[in-house]
C-alpha cells in the first residue's frame, strides 16, 4: 500500500511541474577580449512554448545585447547574443555579469554567470571601419579606416592591407604603409572604390588587416548589393532644316533585369510637331515610353524628330494667299477688249473699251488709267470722260483721271480708232493700265493682251472669194 502511495505523489509531482521549462545555457570558460576590441557571446535557449525576458542584472556601459526578449514555439532552440566592447578607459580586470532570464508565461526565471576577462592590447590593430557611400553597381563606396597602436612604444613599419570581396571573387586588394605610429597614436585611412557596372548581388566584404614585428591583426565589415536595375540615360540632339531629331540611349547599368521608363519633357510646340514612336502615356507636354525587360549590360536606343515643315509650309501658304488676296484680289481690276470683231481695212472703225473695277473693299479717291494707241491707227473720241493725249514716234498715250470710284463699283472707258492702212490677220494691242495709291505705295495694274481684227484664213470668204458652190 506504502508503494502505490510514493507512485501516485511522483505523479503528481510532475503534473504540477512547469508545462513549459526552459534552458538557458551560457559558455562555461572565462571570455577574453582585448580593450578596445569586441566579441560576441551566444546564449543558447532551448525549451517548449514560451516567451521569455533577459536582463543584464549588472549592467556595463561596454556590454549590450541583441534583444531584451525571445519566444520559443515549441521544441526550439534560439540564441540571445552579448555583445562585449571593452571602451579604451576600462579597467582591465575579470567581471561577473549576472543573467537573469524570466519567463512571462510560467513566471520561472533562471540567473546564470558569465565571465569575461578583459585585457589591455598590445598590438597595432584595426580601431575601426566605416562604411559609406552607395552600396549600387557603378557607385562610390567610400572606406574609412582607423588603426591605433596599442603598444606602450613607438612602432615602425606597418604594413595596412585592405580588400573588397564580393560573394565569388576578390574585386581589389590595396597596400597602405604606416612608417612610425607613437603609443597611442592613432592612423586614419580613407579609399574611394567604385563598384563596377553590373556588379553582382549579395554580401560583399571589405577586410583590413595590420603586420608589423611578425603580428598580425585584422578586422573586417560587410555591406549588402541589392539585386535591382539601375540605368543610365544619354541623350544626342541633332539639328534639321525644320525642326531636330532626338536619340536617347538607355543602359542597364546594373544586376536585374527590369522594365526602364524613358520620359522626356517637350515644350507645347514640340508636342504638336512630334513625329515617332507611339509614348506609353502622355500627360500635358510629358511624354513617357515603356522600354520592356532591359537586362543587365543592355543598351537600347530611342529616337524622335520634332518636323515643323508642316509650320512653315502653312506660314508659306498664308503669306501667298495674303499676297495674292491683297495683290491680286483687293485690286483694281483693268480688262481691255474691243467691241467689233472684223477685219482691219483701211478706214474701219473699231471701239476699244477699258474697264475698271474697284474690288479693294474700299473707296478709291483716285486713279490712273493709261491705253496707248500704235501708230498705225487714227484715233477718234468715243463716249463718256476724255483721256488726254500724248504723241510719240510709236503712237498716242491716252491718259484718264478718275475719282471716287466706289467699293465695287465698276467703270468703261472708251475710244475709237481707224487703222490707216489694211492688214490680213490680227494686230496684238498693247495693254491698258490702271495706277492708284495703296496707303503711301503706288500700285499699277496691267490689263492682258487684247488683239484687233480677224484671223487671216477667213480673209477670202469675206471678200467672195472662196464662196462654196451649191
Amino acid at each position: 500500500m506504502r508503494h502505490y502511495f510514493l507512485i501516485a505523489a511522483l505523479i503528481i509531482l510532475m503534473a504540477s511541474a512547469p508545462a513549459f521549462a526552459f534552458i538557458m545555457t551560457v559558455p562555461e570558460e572565462t571570455i577574453n577580449v582585448a580593450i578596445g576590441s569586441s566579441k560576441q557571446i551566444d546564449v543558447k535557449i532551448d525549451g517548449g512554448q514560451d516567451d521569455i525576458q533577459f536582463t543584464i542584472l549588472d549592467p556595463k556601459p561596454w556590454i549590450s545585447q541583441d534583444t531584451t526578449r525571445l519566444r520559443l514555439n515549441g521544441d526550439e532552440t534560439k540564441y540571445l547574443r552579448i555583445f562585449v566592447t571593452p571602451l579604451v578607459d576600462t579597467q582591465p580586470s575579470v567581471y561577473r555579469i549576472s543573467l537573469l532570464a524570466e519567463s512571462l508565461i510560467t513566471g520561472e526565471t533562471q540567473k546564470k554567470f558569465i565571465f569575461i576577462n578583459v585585457n589591455r592590447l598590445d598590438i597595432v590593430d584595426v580601431e575601426r571601419i566605416v562604411l559609406s557611400g552607395n552600396f549600387t553597381p557603378s557607385n562610390h563606396v567610400v572606406i574609412s579606416t582607423i588603426i591605433k597602436n596599442y603598444k606602450q612604444r613607438t612602432v615602425q613599419n606597418i604594413k595596412v592591407t585592405s580588400s573588397i570581396s564580393s560573394p565569388s571573387s576578390k574585386l581589389i586588394e590595396f597596400e597602405q604603409n604606416i612608417d612610425s605610429l607613437d603609443a597611442g597614436e592613432t592612423k586614419n585611412f580613407t579609399y574611394s572604390f567604385t563598384l563596377p557596372p553590373q556588379s553582382e548581388s549579395g554580401l560583399y566584404t571589405v577586410l583590413v588587416k595590420t603586420s608589423t614585428e611578425g603580428e598580425t591583426s585584422e578586422k573586417s565589415r560587410t555591406f549588402t548589393v541589392l539585386s535591382q536595375a539601375q540605368f543610365v540615360k544619354e541623350s544626342r540632339k541633332e539639328p534639321l532644316i525644320f525642326g531636330y531629331k532626338k536619340t536617347i540611349t538607355i543602359t542597364n547599368i546594373g544586376n536585374s533585369e527590369d522594365d526602364a521608363l524613358l520620359t522626356e519633357t517637350l515644350s507645347g510646340l514640340d508636342a504638336a510637331f512630334y513625329s515617332g514612336e507611339q509614348p506609353t502615356t502622355t500627360k500635358g507636354s510629358d511624354f513617357a515610353w515603356l522600354l520592356k525587360d532591359v537586362k543587365p549590360g543592355e543598351s537600347r536606343t530611342f529616337s524622335f524628330r520634332v518636323d515643323y515643315s508642316p509650320l512653315f509650309l502653312f506660314i508659306i501658304v498664308v503669306l501667298i494667299a495674303g499676297w495674292f488676296f491683297f495683290f491680286k484680289v483687293r485690286i483694281i481690276k483693268v480688262k481691255k477688249f474691243i467691241l467689233e470683231k472684223k477685219f482691219i481695212e483701211e478706214g474701219e472703225e473699231f471701239t476699244v473699251g477699258v474697264e475698271i473695277a474697284n474690288s479693294t473693299g474700299k473707296k478709291v479717291e483716285n486713279a490712273t488709267v493709261k491705253d496707248f494707241v500704235p501708230s498705225v491707227f487714227d484715233i477718234k473720241e468715243g463716249e463718256g470722260p476724255k483721256p488726254t493725249r500724248k504723241k510719240t514716234a510709236a503712237g498716242t498715250e491716252l491718259v484718264w483721271k478718275i475719282k471716287d470710284i466706289h467699293k465695287n463699283e465698276e467703270r468703261i472707258l472708251s475710244y475709237k480708232i481707224m487703222p490707216v492702212f489694211g492688214v490680213h490677220g490680227r494686230i496684238r494691242l498693247p495693254h491698258a493700265s490702271v495706277s492708284f495709291h495703296r496707303g503711301k505705295k503706288e500700285v499699277e495694274i496691267r490689263s492682258p493682251y487684247t488683239s484687233i481684227g480677224v484671223e487671216t484664213e477667213n480673209y477670202g470668204e469675206k471678200k467672195g472669194f472662196l464662196k462654196r458652190r451649191k
